[in-house]
């Protein structure tokens, strides 16, 4: 009721406005030929005080009053020419009428068009309202508004976090991960996820505090295999190249042999031995899309529909290992097809999602793996954070891919 109030008012006030002057009658000329009239007396009178006093002779005073005269009458044809200019009543009528009919008219197409019971919709109820449509940009900002009311508010900072990471704010993912590990201190790949940010702040350097984040993790769970890849990166760089290659070759003998990373591993390996003078044989095996240990989450529960794809068969990897790059890089392809076709039969796996995401973007598929994130908005359209990391696993695995 109050609002209405408001607008009426503020409507009875814009019309008056308009109104007021235009039904005014126009002012009669006759004010500004009183005032001409006036200085014509007070000029004549100018004139005989000049002639008394000797100044003018009486010849001169009558020329000048005959000039002042001559002035006041074409005044006062001037003054009676404007006046004929005024608005007839029967226009200024018309105008008012219309002024005053645009805001009934709005009024009335309001109540039979518009849904004034409709009750008020706060901004953040409107903004909840369909969640898919939204730009990653804007969730951000909602996420970091609810952030910011309540800072201790563990999920919402493990949300952000990975985003930030995709859209190139290491930094700012730095110091979520860090509140995160605050809330959950005992998270191990809370902690790893940590590390990584800092590497990445870094320019792919671990840096002693990232290698401290990561040493504390691998005392905790003993094995973790991105604590383990990490820090034998760190070897690797700190010039500890005989103890980087043991590392290395530890982390691939563990290794399962579906890991998405192990190829990186391999990579690193060669290039550690071959500073030392050593070789290291072929890596036999399927080629799995590469990178290193797939970003770290909160654990999901399992369920029914997050089932994954199963490894690869011993029979397969022996096939792969006699293979050529080029029929390798076919049956890649085809995999990931098959992996693609499953997901329409069975649209809510999202550990399936996770591995086609992955790896279009390992084979340089930009636009497939954005148009597979379209498609899991579409099977997933509550599940923000699941579709989040997704976002961030499109920034952060490679950018193509190969095989060897």
């Amino acid at each position: 009721m109050s609002f209405w109030i408001a607008a009426a008012i503020l409507t009875f006030l814009a019309t008056a406005l308009v109104v007021v002057p235009l039904a005014r009658a126009p002012r009669a000329a006759s004010d500004a030929l009183d005032h001409d009239r006036a200085l014509y007396r007070a000029r004549l009178r100018e004139i005989d005080t000049d002639l008394k006093l000797g100044r003018i002779a009486q010849a001169e005073a009558e020329a000048a009053k005959a000039e002042e005269g001559r002035k006041l009458i074409a005044l006062s044809a001037d003054a009676g020419k404007g006046s004929s200019k005024g608005s007839p009543p029967i226009a200024r009528a018309a105008l008012t009428m219309t002024v005053l009919f645009v805001p009934f008219a709005a009024l009335a197409f309001y109540v039979i068009e518009g849904v004034p019971a409709m009750p008020d919709m706060a901004i953040a109820t409107r903004a909840d309202r369909d969640l898919t449509a939204q730009s990653i940009s804007q969730l951000l900002e909602r996420a970091e508004a609810q952030l910011a009311k309540n800072p201790n508010d563990s999920r919402g900072w493990r949300v952000v976090a990975p985003v930030y990471m995709r859209l190139g704010r290491a930094e700012d993912a730095v110091t979520a991960w860090r509140n995160a590990v605050r809330l959950e201190p005992q998270n191990v790949d809370l902690r790893t996820s940590l590390g990584e940010a800092m590497t990445a702040a870094a320019g792919g350097v671990v840096t002693e505090e990232a290698r401290s984040v990561f040493e504390v993790a691998l005392k905790a769970r003993p094995g973790d295999a991105k604590s383990r890849f990490y820090l034998a990166i760190a070897l690797g760089q700190q010039g500890a190249d005989k103890e980087a290659a043991q590392a290395w070759r530890s982390l691939i003998a563990d290794a399962p042999a579906e890991a998405p990373w192990l190829e990186v591993a391999h990579a690193q390996l060669k290039a550690v031995a071959g500073r030392l003078g050593e070789t290291v044989p072929e890596l036999a095996r399927p080629f799995e899309p590469a990178g290193p240990p797939e970003p770290a989450g909160p654990p999901e529960p399992a369920g029914p529909n997050d089932a994954g794809p199963s490894g690869p068969s011993q029979e397969d990897i022996a096939a792969a290992s006699r293979m050529s790059a080029e029929d390798r890089q076919s049956m890649i392809e085809t995999m990931v097809a098959g992996l693609a076709e499953k997901l329409k039969e069975n649209p809510k796996d999202k550990a399936g999602w996770r591995r086609l995401v992955r790896s279009y973007g390992v084979l340089g598929r930009a636009d497939k793996a954005r148009a597979a994130l379209d498609e899991a908005r579409v099977a997933l359209p509550d599940d923000a954070e699941f579709l989040a990391e997704l976002e961030a696993m499109i920034g952060q695995t490679p950018a193509g891919g190969g095989t060897q």
